[in-house]
């Protein structure tokens, strides 16, 4: 019995958030069956032409990479169960992916976990955890010591070694082509301290009499000092100074980096969700997504000047200042989420900024940020002032972002060494 399978965007059952759904059509003698991939996207993400080959369905998110290998894994996952069972029929497939999808107490555990996230407008930790779990099931997957169905009887010290392990190496498609390549050893730790926390909460709720990684026996992955990137103020100029089309794309994302840099590093999904209400006597104020405190800063003449050119849009205190989100009437998920794909583009577009400003510095909207510190520090702004700008919780914090960029430091100093060699 011939089966053909082709994963599709199910308009029908577009969500409240304004998002679509990816679904598998499953299909034989002119019938077919309906599988879900779980997956929910913007419209214009999907790739009509995406194949099985190049597995490009989905475009344009920082998540396209892991989704389009979810679609894959199911997808192979079909096959395999055509190839298994000679003749099974198109509901029998679909019954016996849905028993696949019960695959164990811990994936049931996380998702309920991941859910609470969401619940909760923690999308982006949500996402992290659930980049963890689709880790997991491809490790066991992989993996002859460990079947299919992950369970907590399965997670003890030598299942994390296990999986510290694969998750250091390079993981490669069936046709020998890479998956993705090995994770830093900065991201190792951070998905241990992630499954950490989970194993935790399952501590706490009963499923485990206790915690594997409080086992002696286990070994901390060592981290390693990482560089922050960030731009000088010439080269911050440079940006300014780009003959950009007005209302272009380009143009745009050149206002919204601008606007974040003279505003301490506004972090992308608060700048998408700023409104008209959030300037008041000449300050910005607005709650920071990432950890609810209250920002309160004066709005710097760059900054004034980049609003002016948004301005004239509708004034309602309804409406965002920047035309990052177009939707109204979205949850505050369904918006974090439509940042998140924004900030996708925008990162990309920044890359072209930055081949025209020729700057070598690798540019994503997160260096705003950085390059604040670093010309607050050159211009002897105080740490407390400086702190106090990026909305850092203690001293400590600005202490270490600002240790993290002394690399900067010899810049002046040298500068300042050869100013002066050439005077004598």
């Amino acid at each position: 019995m011939k089966t053909t399978i082709k994963p599709f965007l199910l308009k029908r059952r577009k969500t409240a958030d304004d998002l679509y759904p990816v679904y598998f059509r499953i299909t034989q003698q002119g019938s077919y069956s309906l599988y879900s991939a779980e997956i929910y996207i913007d419209k214009d993400m999907w790739n009509k032409r995406g194949n099985y080959i190049k597995r490009n369905w989905i475009k344009d998110h920082p998540s396209a990479d892991a989704w389009n290998n979810q679609i894959y894994k199911i997808w192979k996952r079909i096959e395999d169960i055509i190839e298994q069972n000679p003749g099974i029929n198109r509901k029998q497939i679909v019954k016996k992916l849905n028993n696949d999808d019960q695959s164990g107490e811990v994936v049931s555990f996380v998702d309920k976990q991941i859910n609470s996230m969401e619940d909760d407008g923690q999308y982006h930790q949500a996402k992290h955890f659930r980049v963890l779990l689709n880790k997991i099931q491809d490790f066991v997957r992989s993996s002859d010591d460990y079947s299919n169905e992950v369970r907590f009887s399965d997670i003890d010290v030598q299942f994390l070694e296990d999986f510290k392990e694969w998750l250091g190496k390079d993981q490669f498609n069936d046709d020998g082509s890479i998956q993705w390549k090995a994770n830093h050893v900065n991201t190792i730790s951070k998905e241990m301290v992630r499954l950490k926390r989970l194993l935790k909460e399952a501590n706490k709720q009963g499923y485990i009499r206790s915690n594997p990684f409080d086992d002696p026996h286990y070994n901390k992955v060592a981290t390693v000092k990482s560089k922050k990137k960030a731009l000088s103020i010439e080269q911050i100029e440079r940006i300014e100074a780009l003959e950009l089309e007005k209302g272009s794309s380009l143009w745009h994302v050149r206002n919204y980096f601008l606007f974040s840099f003279w505003n301490a590093g506004i972090r992308f999904t608060d700048l998408a969700l700023l409104k008209w209400e959030n300037i008041k006597d000449g300050r910005l104020i607005y709650e920071m997504g990432k950890n609810g405190k209250e920002k309160n800063i004066k709005l710097l003449q760059p900054a004034i000047e980049i609003l002016s050119h948004y301005k004239d849009h509708p004034d309602s205190i309804e409406n965002f200042i920047f035309p990052i989100i177009q939707q109204k009437n979205l949850t505050p998920l369904g918006l974090k989420k439509k940042a998140g794909s924004a900030n996708a583009i925008v990162n990309r577009d920044l890359k072209e900024i930055q081949k025209m400003a020729d700057i070598q510095t690798n540019i994503s909207f997160h260096i705003s940020r950085h390059s604040f510190a670093r010309w607050a520090k050159k211009k002897g702004l105080s740490l407390e002032a400086i702190g106090k700008a990026l909305a850092h919780s203690d001293r400590a914090t600005t202490e270490q972002y600002l240790d993290d960029l002394r690399e900067y430091d010899a810049d002046s100093e040298l500068e300042t060494l050869f100013l002066s060699k050439g005077k004598n």
